[in-house]
């Protein structure tokens, strides 16, 4: 493994935070912690950087939600092997926030109806779409109440970007949002 080539390419891709490994509801809290101590310090915009992770806290819930590979730790809290990045797009001069994770083939269907539903609305409707879901309390789960997507949306400044991929008879999910 020759790490410089690994740290080129990041930086070639204007990644300035990446994790890949097993996530969970803690790591997920010192992760964030961490980096948003890190992007404060380097002087980063306060609402850019609140913003940022709230949307990577989001996805790392999704990475343990839809996860082909969920292990229950306790009760409700899960871990999942998942892959997060935080970079800067140089073309678009956003930063952006960007999961992956390996997902049963049945979410596939689940996941973009959801995704594409939410990309039609607007900032306004996807609030009040927020509220009803928050109100009816339809896609609550165990391990939240299934607004995920609906979040990282409202909090993006350019419609959800996903794909699904093949990848050595596995399928892997991945969104980015543009902050």
């Amino acid at each position: 493994m020759n790490i410089s080539k690994i740290r080129q390419l990041m930086d070639d891709e204007g990644i300035v935070f990446s994790f890949s490994g097993l996530i969970s509801q803690s790591l997920t809290e010192f992760m964030v912690e961490t980096a948003s101590k890190q992007f404060a310090d380097d002087g980063y915009d306060k609402t850019m950087i609140k913003s940022m992770f709230l949307i990577a806290i989001e996805q790392l819930q999704n990475v343990m939600s839809y996860s082909k590979q969920k292990h229950i730790q306790t009760g409700n809290r899960y871990t999942s092997p998942g892959v997060l990045l935080v970079g800067f797009d140089d073309e678009k001069q956003k930063y952006y926030v960007s999961s992956s994770n390996e997902i049963i083939e049945e979410d596939k269907i689940k996941i973009s109806t959801k995704i594409d539903f939410i990309n039609s609305l607007d900032t306004g409707e996807q609030r009040k779409y927020l509220r009803e879901k928050l109100k009816s309390a339809e896609d609550t789960h165990d391990r939240g109440a299934g607004v995920g997507f609906i979040e990282i949306a409202k909090r993006s400044s350019e419609k959800l970007e996903y794909d699904f991929e093949e990848l050595d008879g596995k399928s892997y999910f991945h969104i980015k949002a543009y902050i």
